[in-house]
């Protein structure tokens, strides 16, 4: 039976606390009797010395449960005794929260141009211009790569080896927020270290604030690719974050229900914690999931469906209270192509779904499952997780917050309007900057401002600001001194 015992905390989520056993078991069984497929065979002699069994021919890996259980006390144990789970991707979002919480991240391959009113290959001049929006934007406390930069400044192709440098590299230049960017191999590490280190100041700043890496996936069902395993070990052994992000798609590739998706997911982030705890064994890694269902009507994937994100909440629910870990979420994935009711309705039930489990820190900006990145989505739904943060707030019941004796002050058939109560306190009332709460009168002569329009005049008009900013021009140099040596080895 498991040793594992349950860890009281506040986030709850679908499942019953009986049924959390249930799914920890169930994922002990995929492991031990199914196993994960690992490609990478840098893991296999120390799994073999760990007590897994490794088939070297097919690289299909099965794990004994008190392996896995002793990678799963391990990282609880070292949570508690203070070591920090970074888990670090633009497009999920952990318990953990920067000063000041959502994300600009996805590395979409799309970007809907808001002046144009079109959808194109995202450039450099439109990443620059998304870096400095998210760095004026006082609720985004993480910036990463929004767009990939695939084109320069005079249009041509940006060398496939080169995007993930030139992406950091304008990211550092742009923005002091700096989060996450994407690794595809272990010779664009160094360049990426380097840049992150020019921006931290050090060495030892940076490994206290680590930037510019971000989560690798598996491939459902149960497969863990080479290049990504090899790029976790690399990370693990520099104790730079590690974080495995599943996207299992219910009816494609796993059973077609919701418990047998979080078992799926489970298995792929547990059997990679294990193979990373098993290689290199004070490394600290984490979890994160984007789950989806597959749509029989259309034939896709959807990530925005109710069923889709019970998956996600049942397995943070599973992280939270029974692992005494962190799992990244993948609030950012929404269906919706365009900015318009539906993303915003999409978005909200993932926010409200996130907010009750401490995870408020949202991905913003992000359509077409993670495609295409829209600058005006982005400060709308920002407009709603403020809200949503505000909603999940809990209410103060102090002497002052009562007031009684205002109300025995002002008593039957008064008013409070005039009150120094209220002046001391009406701007604690969150006040919208999008949502129009003018006069029906007004709204009549002005039908077409509705929030989406407004949200579109926000970034247009924050586009037009001076200071908008760029780094100094000393680390400026010397970050294109990086790029400058990566184009001489990546190219």
């Amino acid at each position: 039976m498991s040793q594992i015992q349950p860890v009281i905390a506040r986030a709850e989520g679908p499942f019953t606390p009986e049924q959390l056993p249930i799914i920890h078991q169930a994922t002990l069984a995929v492991l031990e009797r199914t196993g994960l497929r690992v490609d990478c065979a840098d893991y296999y002699q120390p799994l073999e010395a760990a007590g897994a069994r490794v088939n070297r021919v097919s690289g299909v890996v099965t794990f004994p449960p008190s392996l896995v259980e002793a990678t799963i006390d391990y990282l609880r144990r070292e949570i508690a005794a203070g070591r920090r789970q970074y888990l670090l991707n633009g497009v999920t979002n952990p318990r953990w929260t920067p000063p000041l919480g959502c994300k600009f991240g996805g590395a979409c391959i799309e970007y809907l141009d808001p002046e144009r009113d079109e959808v194109r290959a995202p450039a450099e001049g439109d990443l620059i211009r998304l870096l400095q929006l998210g760095e004026t934007l006082e609720t985004v406390g993480f910036v990463g790569n929004p767009v990939a930069c695939l084109l320069d400044r005079t249009g041509q192709n940006v060398p496939g080896p080169m995007q993930r440098i030139k992406t950091a590299a304008l990211v550092a230049k742009y923005t002091t927020k700096c989060g996450s960017t994407e690794v595809w191999n272990e010779h664009e590490l160094d360049f990426l270290l380097a840049i992150g280190e020019i921006v931290r100041g050090s060495r030892e700043a940076y490994l206290a604030r680590p930037c510019f890496v971000t989560a690798k996936e598996t491939i459902a069902p149960l497969q863990f690719p080479a290049d990504d395993g090899r790029i976790l070990l690399l990370l693990a052994r520099r104790n730079l974050p590690c974080l495995i992000v599943p996207m299992p798609i219910s009816g494609a590739t796993c059973p077609s229900t919701i418990a047998s998706n979080v078992v799926m997911a489970n298995a792929e982030i547990l059997g990679v914690m294990t193979c990373l705890h098993a290689a290199a064994p004070e490394a600290m890694v984490a979890g994160g999931v984007i789950s989806g269902i597959m749509d029989m009507s259309t034939g896709l994937a959807s990530f925005a469906a109710p069923e889709a994100l019970l998956q996600d909440a049942g397995l943070a629910q599973l992280y939270d209270r029974y692992y005494g870990q962190d799992l990244a979420i993948g609030t950012g994935y929404i269906d919706a192509k365009y900015p318009g009711a539906q993303s915003l309705a999409e978005k909200t039930l993932k926010m409200q779904m996130a907010v009750p489990q401490g995870r408020a820190n949202f991905p913003v900006g992000l359509l077409a499952g993670g495609k295409r990145f829209c600058p005006v989505e982005a400060v709308a739904e920002l407009e709603i997780a403020t809200a949503m943060q505000r909603l999940n707030t809990g209410i103060a019941t102090g002497a002052d917050d009562l007031a009684l004796d205002v109300i025995a002050e002002v008593g039957i058939g008064g008013e409070f309007l005039s009150h120094e109560h209220t002046y001391e306190h009406f701007r604690d009332f969150w006040s919208p900057k999008l949502l129009d709460r003018r006069s029906p009168a007004l709204l009549d002569a002005d039908k077409a401002k509705d929030l989406l329009q407004t949200a579109k005049e926000t970034v247009l008009q924050l586009w037009q600001r001076d200071d908008l900013y760029q780094i100094d021009e000393e680390r400026g140099k010397a970050i294109d001194e990086v790029v400058a040596a990566a184009e001489r080895v990546l190219r």
